[in-house]
């Protein structure tokens, strides 16, 4: 009994060893075995297929020539409404046909007559008045020359009575002549002498009321001219070529001086209000001379815009009517705080001079030429296309070229680079931009296909570009 306890109890104690030493010892070798190995294997070569380049369809780059048209909508308004009034006071004895609101007339036409009979009166007794100040200036110039001809006489007495005092001086030293006789030689030389003074000083006068025969004269003539001015605003008249507006008095009202009578409106030219953006104002800057600020301010040229030529059309039915202008200038100064854009103003100066265009695809070319506006007329909302010319070049490229953020992929050597470009219109030809030369010049090519292998790839943005496959098509 006592030997099999012992033998059971060494059995315990092999299985506790085994249990607590075998586990740990057999990982430990297959950890040992799994980096010897790794260490004696030789790594198998792999085959990495090649990636084919991208394909991306070109075309080339343009330089355009026709300039650029920056276009905006417009309003006709009137060129000038000029508000008559009459300028004297009577009553109205005479309305004529023409003086009715809508009628054309043309520069002269009467159109009221106040009454005149006063205002005749008054010229006929100012043309009496200035008349007779002519005469009394006339009178004049005949005393005068009458006085002169007595002074003349006068001078040549007194010559004799000197000669008369200085022989009887001499006889009487002499005792040749009494004392009497002598002094009589004297009496005689101071009477001759107080006749050339007084004759003199009668001159003088004379000489002196000639400024004022002169003023009373001249002012006679003012007064004729200012009543003759009055004559004739008697007569109101069209002051240009243009409409009745409206008209506001009848025959025989009494009319006061200032009260306003007709609006009349002036057809000799067309004037349209738009408004720009401040990026078109951008191309009107760029086109100013000058070459400093203080130079442009020296000569307003700050404060102007060029006289650029512009289009204006209206459409009707299909039609396109069109008229030919000139950018004339600000419309006042400065931005519209509620629209941000900058007014404009455009002349056109023969309003009746309309050409017409067929829109393609409308049907209505057999009656283009027979309906259609005869001028260009107050309340049109019009389409303006104003022809800029800029000094710098101006590239083309095709519509699909230009990407969102104004950016082109150009395409040099077989690599792509995507740059960044000015947006200036898009035309039927395709986009205008512009960009320095060394980001895109004509003869470059740029992608015309879809690019979204760019996205998240530094290379198409780096000088370094991304290497792709080119396929012409432009």
């Amino acid at each position: 009994m006592l030997g099999r306890a012992r033998a059971s109890q060494s059995i315990s104690v092999v299985e506790t060893i085994i249990n607590v030493v075998v586990p740990p010892l057999a990982v430990a070798l297959g950890v040992m075995g799994f980096f010897v190995l790794k260490a004696l294997s030789k790594p198998v070569p792999r085959e990495v297929p090649e990636q084919p380049l991208p394909v991306v369809q070109t075309a080339g780059v343009v330089k355009h020539s026709g300039g650029l048209e920056l276009t905006t909508d417009g309003l006709v308004v009137p060129y000038r409404e000029i508000q008559l009034a009459v300028e004297v006071d009577g009553r109205i004895v005479e309305k004529t046909p023409q003086c009715e609101a809508g009628t054309f007339v043309t520069k002269g036409t009467l159109l009221l007559r106040v009454d005149k009979t006063d205002y005749e009166i008054e010229v006929n007794r100012l043309r009496e008045q200035l008349r007779q100040a002519e005469a009394a200036l006339a009178e004049w110039t005949v005393d005068v020359q009458n006085t002169q001809k007595l002074l003349e006489i006068a001078q040549q007495q007194l010559e004799i009575a000197k000669r008369d005092y200085q022989r009887a001086e001499r006889l009487f030293g002499n005792n040749a002549i009494p004392q009497a006789e002598f002094d009589n030689a004297r009496k005689s030389l101071l009477l001759a002498e107080q006749e050339v003074v007084n004759l003199e000083n009668q001159l003088r006068t004379k000489q002196a009321s000639k400024d004022r025969l002169e003023a009373v004269r001249d002012q006679a003539a003012v007064q004729l001219q200012k009543a003759q001015i009055d004559l004739d605003r008697t007569e109101i008249r069209a002051p240009s070529d243009g409409v009745v507006v409206s008209d506001l008095v009848e025959e025989n009202t009494y009319l006061r001086k200032g009260t306003t009578v007709l609006t009349f409106e002036d057809t000799s030219c067309a004037q349209v209000n738009c408004q720009l953006t401040m990026r078109q104002v951008a191309w009107l800057w760029a086109m100013l001379e000058g070459s400093s600020v203080d130079a442009k301010l020296a000569t307003g040229e700050a404060y102007k815009v060029p006289k650029l030529p512009v289009t204006v059309e209206y459409e009707l039915d299909g039609r396109v009517f069109y008229w030919e202008g000139t950018l004339d200038g600000y419309e006042g100064l400065g931005v519209d705080d509620r629209t941000r854009m900058v007014p404009c103003r455009i002349l056109v100066p023969n309003p009746t001079a309309v050409k017409a265009k067929v829109v393609a695809g409308t049907g209505t070319e057999a009656s283009a030429s027979t309906r259609q506006p005869p001028a260009l007329v107050r309340g049109m909302y019009v389409s303006v296309r104003i022809h800029v010319n800029p000094k710098m070049t101006v590239l083309r490229v095709p519509q699909q070229a230009l990407q969102p953020g104004n950016v082109v992929g150009r395409v040099r050597d077989g690599k792509l680079r995507m740059v960044a470009v000015e947006f200036a219109q898009m035309i039927p030809e395709g986009a205008l931009i512009i960009a320095p030369p060394e980001v895109l010049r004509e003869g470059d090519s740029v992608a015309v296909s879809p690019t979204p292998f760019v996205e998240n790839n530094p290379l198409a943005f780096s000088d370094e570009g991304l290497p792709v496959e080119v396929q012409s098509v432009l």
